[in-house]
């Protein structure tokens, strides 16, 4: 291992009390370092080869240039017209976009990830329920819509990047009026629905808001439509959002030019969605319970969501369905922010479950604890991504997580 990635075990009387004990080689160890070493050496001898090899045909490269500029007699200004002027610039492709719908200061009130396809044509939409329970890091278990009022824009994004195990590209926060900007160059939408929406009132009035089947919507009024809970719980306000973004989509289809043009990112994603067939799917999530702020709560079914990401987003697909590493970081500096350093380091290929802090703030060294042993490649995994740490294996067993961080001086945000 590289310095500062050695490999320890320990039988801590408390939590992290460390004892440090080498983990022994064993014989299957030592043959595929041996191995590892010849390899290493057959390359060195190829390269040294193909150095060489390199160096002589840079030679007569350069020679040949040389001859052919100054046969031309015009400084070499054919050699830009051989390779055809300067290239052009490439364009940037569509990346996953967060449309997060936000009233005044609070929480999102609808989430929608924009994903097109890696070729940009078509995609899915992503509807997260803003009351699934998940980690917000450094600030414990909390509704994924609750993070945009706890901590602006780069907070949510980082919540639903943990949440999906997926990278998103940008996050756009929109508001009604922006909602209705957003609407107004396609005009009134036809939405079709299942069922009416029906609102009471604080003296028990029942208002019809959307009567069953088709409804025209007027862009000024899509936000509302959006944001009205009704009577029904949050999974039934997500297939109105899927009618509206149905009806929306299909008006872009036959006048692509009324798009929205800004932020590039989601003007490019929505380039990408109206230029193929679109799926819509809603995270899969369980009723949890119900809180006075936020309503209904829900948790995730992490499998059927691990699934669902790899399907649909083309940066995940590598990983299929496997679990990513389940971490939990504990500030050991009492620095400010540390824990989401970490996190934004590890990236959304690891599952942070929990934050907090260390027993105590004098950690000089990152140590990454695994507690079992057929986690040493997970916890290996996430010292490669931090880029320090050592590694501690712990035979006190843990659940809840693969791999604990306990975060030292040494880690640089």
């Amino acid at each position: 291992m590289t310095a500062g990635g050695t490999t320890q075990v320990t039988e801590p009387a408390e939590p992290f009390d460390l004892e440090p004990v080498a983990l022994p080689e064993t014989r299957r160890s030592g043959r595929v370092r041996r191995k590892k070493r010849q390899r290493q050496l057959r390359r060195r001898r190829g390269l040294s080869v193909l150095v060489v090899v390199g160096l002589a045909v840079g030679a007569i490269a350069l020679l040949l240039e040389f001859g052919s500029a100054g046969g031309d007699g015009d400084g070499g200004g054919n050699r830009d017209r051989r390779a055809g002027g300067p290239r052009p610039a490439a364009v940037p492709s569509a990346t996953p976009v967060l449309l997060a719908q936000q009233q005044g200061s609070g929480p999102a009130v609808s989430l929608t990830v924009l994903v097109p396809t890696a070729k940009g044509k078509g995609g899915t939409l992503v509807l997260v329920p803003p009351g699934t329970m998940t980690e917000v890091v450094a600030l414990g278990l909390e509704p994924v819509g609750r993070s945009l009022d706890l901590g602006g824009p780069q907070r949510l994004q980082a919540t639903v990047e943990n949440l999906l195990g997926a990278s998103l590209g940008e996050v756009a926060v929109v508001n009604d009026d922006a909602i209705a900007a957003m609407v107004a160059p396609v005009g009134p939408l036809t939405v079709r629905l299942p069922h009416r929406v029906e609102e009471v009132d604080k003296s028990g009035r029942v208002e019809v808001l959307y009567q069953a089947g088709p409804n025209k919507i007027e862009p000024g009024d899509v936000a509302r439509f959006l944001s009205a809970k009704g009577r029904g719980n949050d999974l039934e306000r997500l297939a109105r959002h899927q009618a509206i973004w149905d009806a929306w989509l299909a008006a872009l289809k036959a006048q692509p030019a009324a798009a929205p043009t800004q932020p590039a990112a989601l003007a490019r994603a929505f380039t990408a969605l109206v230029s193929g067939p679109v799926r819509t799917r809603v995270v899969p999530v369980e009723s949890f319970g119900t809180s006075p702020e936020d309503g209904e709560l829900y948790k995730v079914r992490a499998a059927e969501l691990a699934r669902m990401v790899a399907s649909s987003f083309p940066t995940a697909a590598k990983q299929g369905a496997q679990a990513r590493p389940r971490v939990q970081i504990l500030n050991g500096t009492g620095a400010v922010g540390l824990a989401d350093s970490v996190r934004d380091r590890l990236g959304a290929a690891f599952d942070v479950r929990l934050t907090g802090n260390a027993a105590a703030f004098d950690q000089d060294k990152t140590e990454i604890v695994f507690y079992a042993r057929e986690k040493q490649a997970m916890a290996e995994k996430v010292r490669r991504a931090l880029g320090v740490g050592t590694l501690v294996f712990s035979r006190r067993p843990l659940d809840v997580v693969d791999v604990t961080i306990v975060v030292g001086k040494d880690f640089q945000p």
